[in-house]
């Protein structure tokens, strides 16, 4: 392990923003707590589950909590009232006994449902569990420590035993890959640092040649920032030049993205985050210049709504987002922070295109573009002169005679695009879209199969790429085609669209849609301050097409003008 004491550093403000957040949402981080030693739950971290009773099973990856709640008990920062706090260690020791109470006797954790074995929960409960280890040192008595050793020991036999196979996302495998170093230290069990290895791989055989690391196929801007801090801590605790050289490739990459008023991502990308995780690029920002510069730029969002982070994000994301921010602020108050230059990456470059990807961007002196092609052609607009969102375009929604939704709007990075310094051009099908939710019925059968049948591992894998074929996979055409031609100008941009296909004959509605999304994802659509821009016009209103006049002629064209 590293030292288990944090240095003691003239603040800068660099470190205000990090400090400031921390100390606002630790009210909210022990109310979510049960702190009532005789209770049942004590110690639990749901309160959905302990104290509303509205679910039936405790999510273990709220007991990610013991992390933030272990550094402020041991770091001594401006305004930190919960330094050295006896009560809070109490509360720290009952989290973490908690936690090894919800393991299996295989060695998973469960994250959405029963019985799930999950990757996810199994990997980041550990790592942050193992870091909470670090902040307190000798100071969590020796029945907790055995109790959590025993617990790690087990999540690192499970997890060198099983993989994740629903789908690839880069950040469960960092998290997984961090996760089982901590365990190796800890336990000295060789079989944990073959796996570790094993997971890095994987992440890094996956990251693409244009400095992305996969989330369910493609690049997703939100999702980046969170996986990255994961390789960069990997970096600290186990140094490898490979390592150091995809982070860098990743971090020019993200920078590409930064928008003028400091969001990020968004339906573009193939999971629509729009999370900006600071961590990573405070930590890299001594090395890299483009980790400097994003990090820098980024400060003013972290207290803020400019990008999504822990003042809108949900009860699912508040402890993985709040122990960001400790990673970031740590790094913050370290020696030699920020002696890279900042520089931003591509700023000279007026056309980008990311071919595996299926993303672009326009840069003019007006105006920035970013294209998500690999999503039907969505564009996000901002005028560089004021920073302003000014336009976007998330492409078609309609519904057929039978009430059946279909969107224009899918994940598909091998539709076909011409992408050229002035003009991008698409094709793309439009797809049935469908928003499950669930229903009582559906509900007891569900938990019906995982209390039964669902105790099996074989049958629970099974359950998972289920679930996920539905709600993330599952695309079916329905005869309709798009050609959509977006045209970049020095002082203007012109989108043109083209329907045809005989799926037109049997809709009742079409409408142009500025912003929505279609694909299931929890982390996606928080709330973002540019969503309260006025964009000129009304597209509940305005762009409703009568689908019977449709005609070869361009349905509709927009031209945005930058005077």
């Amino acid at each position: 392990m590293l030292a288990t004491r944090e240095p003691r550093v003239t603040h800068s403000s660099a470190v205000e923003p990090y400090q400031a957040a921390i100390l606002e949402q630790m009210p909210r981080v022990l109310s979510r707590m049960d702190r009532e030693r005789y209770s049942p739950t004590s110690g639990c971290c749901d309160r959905t589950f302990w104290a509303w009773k509205f679910t039936d099973f405790p999510g273990a990856r709220f007991q990610e909590a013991v992390c933030v709640l272990s550094f402020v008990y041991t770091t001594e920062f401006a305004g930190n009232s919960y330094h050295r706090n006896r009560n809070l260690l109490d509360w720290i020791h009952m989290a973490l006994q908690y936690w090894t109470s919800l393991q299996h006797a295989d060695g998973s954790f469960d994250e959405a449902y029963p019985n799930e074995r999950s990757l996810a929960a199994t990997a980041f409960t550990a790592f942050y569990v193992g870091e909470a280890l670090h902040f307190l040192g000798e100071d969590l008595a020796s029945e907790t420590r055995n109790a959590v050793h025993e617990t790690l020991r087990r999540a690192g036999g499970w997890l060198v035993k099983n993989d994740e196979t629903h789908g690839f996302l880069s950040n469960h495998l960092a998290a997984a890959s961090a996760a089982l170093q901590h365990i190796f230290v800890l336990t000295g069990d060789g079989r944990c640092r073959q796996r570790s290895v094993y997971f890095l791989n994987r992440v890094l055989e996956h990251q693409s040649a244009e400095g992305w690391y996969e989330e369910y196929g493609g690049a997703d801007f939100g999702y980046q920032t969170h996986g990255t801090f994961y390789l960069a801590r990997l970096l600290e605790l186990d140094p490898q030049p490979r390592l150091a050289e995809s982070l860098a490739r990743a971090l020019h990459f993200q920078g590409l993205f930064i928008h003028p008023d400091r969001s990020l991502g968004g339906e573009y990308g193939s999971r629509n985050t729009q999370t900006y995780y600071p961590a990573a690029f405070e930590m890299l920002a001594a090395s890299d210049k483009a980790a400097a510069w994003i990090a820098q730029t980024m400060r003013p969002a972290v207290g803020g709504g400019l990008a999504a982070g822990v003042f809108a994000v949900d009860a699912y994301n508040l402890f993985p987002m709040l122990n960001n921010l400790v990673f970031a602020l740590r790094a913050c108050r370290g020696p030699g922070h920020a002696a890279a230059v900042p520089e931003e990456p591509g700023k000279e470059d007026s056309f980008l295109w990311f071919a595996s990807a299926g993303i672009a961007r326009f840069r003019r002196n007006e105006y920035v573009a970013y294209v998500g092609a690999s999503k039907g052609g969505v564009v996000k607009l901002f005028d560089r002169r004021t920073g302003r969102l000014v336009y976007n375009d998330c492409g078609y929604i309609g519904q057929q005679r039978n009430g059946t939704c279909v969107t224009s709007q899918h994940f598909d990075p091998a539709r076909p695009v011409e992408s050229e310094p002035h003009e991008l051009t698409l094709a793309s099908s439009f797809v049935r879209l469908s928003r499950p939710v669930m229903r009582p019925w559906l509900f007891l059968g569900f938990r019906v199969f995982s209390l039964t049948l669902g105790r099996s591992a074989a049958l629970a894998r099974w359950l998972k790429q289920r679930l996920v074929d539905v709600l993330i996979y599952r695309k079916k055409p329905v005869g309709i085609e798009l050609r959509r031609t977006i045209e970049f100008h020095d002082r203007h941009v012109t989108v043109r669209d083209h329907l045809g296909g005989a799926g037109l004959a049997n809709l009742e509605e079409i409408r142009w849609v500025p912003s929505f999304t279609t694909m299931h994802m929890g982390s996606s659509r928080y709330f973002v301050r540019h969503e309260l821009d006025d964009l000129g016009f009304d597209a509940e209103r305005s762009e409703r097409l009568d689908p019977r006049r449709i005609s070869d002629q361009p349905v509709l064209t927009r031209t945005i003008r930058f005077d």
